[in-house]
């Protein structure tokens, strides 16, 4: 019972003490709050909102760093990749077994090489010059150098199965007729607006001129325009573009555009079917001469400066133009048994 007691009363003892220690502090924690003035309260919201800001920018800082290592792993796996490829091209080289000495040595032979072809080009046109010199001196004998000599025109049929290329011939240049593609562009036109231009079972062809008229079509060229031919159908005139086509002097030289043309040709499938206006013979002369050369049989139709090379619409556009019409068919003349009908297609 007495033990009891003294542990009671130490318990009472310590309780005694814990209740004033505590009082102790709250005065203590009250006296410190009691003494915090204004300026000390705003002075420690606007540190901690300068410590907030510190954090929020270390933040950021983080984040672009973190953004910058994704990169830089990135750039690290292309570096390494573009070493792999050099490693395999060194290799590549060392495998190769390039001597130097060797190759030093067919350098110099080709430059000697050189030096003996400027040799003997200097020594040519040296010659060349004396040549002209002693031709210009001398007086003119035989035929006028002017002189065109020509070939009298041999009629024949074209190659069996061969179908023709039309070259047109006209101002001193000569270029393809590319119909296909000309007869296309043109039917583009009539089939976007084919809503205004046909009137029932007829082309307004007067309106199509004037959309023609209006707007470029055709190909490099040649410039496309509408006329109405005898039977009433409408048929593409094509205009030549100024500087199109390749000019006469440039056909005597195996690379021009028109030796190109005749390379992508086959003599024996292909003939050249040459319009030949009358201010281009000269070109006509030296085309002529250079698709014998290569091989193709020719055949040539003559038109005078004035005339215009008319090519159909093409098999899609069939239809009349509207307010005109074809004239009556008359009957043919009675045939000669006597005499051979001419061949559908001629050369000569």
């Amino acid at each position: 019972m007495d033990t009891l007691t003294n542990v009671v009363g130490i318990l009472l003892i310590i309780l005694v003490f814990t209740v004033l220690g505590g009082r102790e502090a709250v005065k203590r924690i009250k006296g410190f709050v009691d003494e915090i003035s204004e300026e000390q309260l705003e002075a420690a919201l606007a540190e901690s909102a300068d410590l907030r800001r510190q954090v929020e920018s270390e933040r950021q800082r983080w984040r672009e760093f973190d953004n910058r290592l994704v990169d830089d792993r990135l750039e690290l796996e292309r570096q390494q990749e573009l070493a792999a490829l050099l490693r395999v091209d060194l290799a590549k080289l060392s495998e190769s077994q390039i001597d130097p000495d060797e190759l030093e040595q067919q350098l110099e032979e080709r430059r000697v090489r050189v030096s003996e072809l400027e040799t003997v080009i200097a020594e040519k046109t040296e010659q060349i010059a004396q040549l002209k010199a002693r031709l210009a001196e001398s007086p003119a004998e035989g035929p006028d150098p002017a002189a065109k000599v020509v070939n009298l025109p041999d009629p024949r049929p074209a190659p069996k199965d061969a179908k023709p290329v039309t070259f047109i011939c006209r101002h001193g240049r000569i270029m393809p007729v590319e119909t296909e593609k000309l007869q296309q562009a043109a039917q583009q036109v009539v089939f976007k607006a084919r809503a205004r231009l046909f009137k029932g079972d007829r082309l307004d062809c007067d309106e199509l001129a004037k959309r023609f008229d209006q707007t470029f079509v055709g190909d490099r060229n040649f410039r496309l325009q509408i006329r109405i031919g005898g039977d009433a159908k409408p048929y593409l005139s094509l205009e030549h573009r100024e500087d199109a086509g390749v000019p006469t002097e440039e056909l005597a030289r195996t690379n021009s555009r028109f030796h190109r043309l005749l390379n992508r040709l086959n003599p024996q499938l292909q003939y050249i079917d040459f319009r030949v206006f009358s201010d281009s013979f000269d070109t006509y002369l030296a085309a002529r001469n250079a698709a014998a050369e290569a091989g193709f049989a020719a055949g040539w139709t003559p038109y005078s400066e004035a005339a215009e090379y008319w090519i159909p619409m093409g098999e899609n556009v069939q239809t009349l133009c509207l307010g005109k019409e074809p004239p009556k068919p008359t009957p043919a003349p009675p045939a000669d048994p006597d005499r051979p009908p001419p061949p559908s297609d001629v050369v000569d």
